[in-house]
C-alpha cells in the first residue's frame, strides 16, 4: 500500500451558541427573548479549508436598538479572512478582529426610527483552518458571563422597549 505523501486532518469544529441578556445605562435594558447565536453550529473541516459562521439574532420579539457579539477562537487552528456585516441594523460602528488574540469584535445599531424587530444575520465570519493545525475538537463561542448579566464588555443585546 502506497502511503499518501500528505495526509488530510480532520478538525471539527463545535460553535456554541448562547442566550444573551444587556442591561444598557441611560435608558436601553434588558432584551429579555434575544439570542445570539453561530451557524452552523457544528462542523468538520480540513486543514486548510475555508468556512463561514454567521453570527444570528434572535430578538424573542423584542425591538433592539444595537447589539454586540464577541467572538472567540482558538488562533493556533483558525485565521479569520474578513467579516461582513449583516443586513439587520442600519449602522455598523464596530467590524474588527484580532488573529493574535483570537477575537473578533461585532456592533450593529439601529435607527431611532427603525429598530430591528425578528430574526437575522448580524454578520459573517470567514475563517481558515491553518495547515499547522492539530487534530481534535476545537471551539468558536461567544465572549459572554452568564454570571454577570449587566456587563457591558461582552456580547449584548439592547432592548428599546424594556422601559416603557
Amino acid at each position: 500500500m502506497v502511503k499518501k505523501a500528505v495526509r488530510i486532518i480532520k478538525i471539527s469544529v463545535t460553535f456554541l451558541g448562547v442566550v444573551f441578556f444587556l442591561l444598557f445605562p441611560q435608558g436601553l435594558a434588558l432584551a429579555a427573548g434575544a439570542t445570539l447565536s453561530l451557524s452552523p453550529s457544528t462542523g468538520t473541516f480540513n486543514k486548510g479549508c475555508n468556512f463561514s459562521i454567521d453570527v444570528v439574532l434572535n430578538t424573542g420579539g423584542a425591538r433592539t436598538a444595537g447589539s454586540e457579539a464577541i467572538v472567540l477562537y482558538d488562533s493556533a487552528l483558525f485565521t479569520v479572512t474578513s467579516v461582513k456585516e449583516g443586513g439587520i441594523y442600519a449602522d455598523f460602528p464596530g467590524k474588527d478582529f484580532e488573529s493574535q488574540s483570537g477575537r473578533v469584535s461585532l456592533s450593529g445599531i439601529s435607527t431611532v426610527d427603525s429598530p430591528f424587530s425578528g430574526q437575522g444575520v448580524l454578520a459573517t465570519i470567514q475563517f481558515t483552518v491553518k495547515n499547522d493545525a492539530r487534530e481534535g475538537a476545537a471551539q468558536i463561542k461567544f465572549d459572554f458571563d452568564s454570571n454577570n448579566k449587566s456587563n457591558t464588555t461582552d456580547s449584548n443585546v439592547a432592548d428599546v422597549d424594556a422601559d416603557e
